[in-house]
């Protein structure tokens, strides 16, 4: 016998993202809004979602779809499925719901239906982040207060920057 995993239930629909959120704002509760690709899923993630996380009491992750990242990130990508990349965030403690982002991508955002449906008090963004005047209106349009963050965590040995990116070409050569 199969038993439910309470990850499974952190992923949510759009129509389900809108009640859960509509409830919590009722419940005076500071909703979080945070997106990304986690395509390969390292520890930069994970302090970063931490993060995230201590903006407010609840955190909500847009998880980027195989079309959008395919799109932003070129041929070979993504490496893992959304499904898979959406249930590992799900497993995080700091991670309350977790949506796969089901939208057509305009400019770099493919997020603002669901930003607009759930409506955080805080949507995140990393303080380098190449749409951040577009996402500073798109924050703007829904009432949210854009705060952006800047988390720098190192390879050890190479002190170069943890990421996705850095990693593959990593293991390329």
């Amino acid at each position: 016998m199969r038993k439910h995993h309470k990850s499974k239930s952190k992923i949510v629909s759009y129509a389900e993202a809108r009640r859960i959120a509509e409830r919590l704002r009722r419940a005076g509760k500071k909703v979080v809004f945070k997106t990304g690709c986690f395509d390969i899923f390292h520890v930069g993630h994970v302090y970063g979602l931490r993060l995230c996380k201590s903006f407010g009491d609840v955190l909500f992750v847009g998880v980027g779809s195989d079309k959008t990242l395919r799109r932003l990130k070129g041929a070979g990508r993504p490496l893992f499925p959304e499904q898979h990349r959406a249930d590992l965030i799900a497993e995080l403690e700091s991670v309350d719901y977790v949506v796969v982002l089901d939208e057509p991508l305009v400019g770099r955002i493919d997020h603002g239906k669901i930003l607009s449906i759930v409506r955080p008090h805080y949507y995140v963004i990393p303080a380098d982040d190449k749409a951040l005047e577009e996402k500073r209106k798109l924050a703007r349009s829904i009432g949210a207060k854009l705060a952006t963050t800047t988390l720098d965590v190192k390879f050890p040995r190479t002190r170069k920057t943890i990421s996705t990116t850095n990693i593959i070409k990593k293991i390329s050569n």
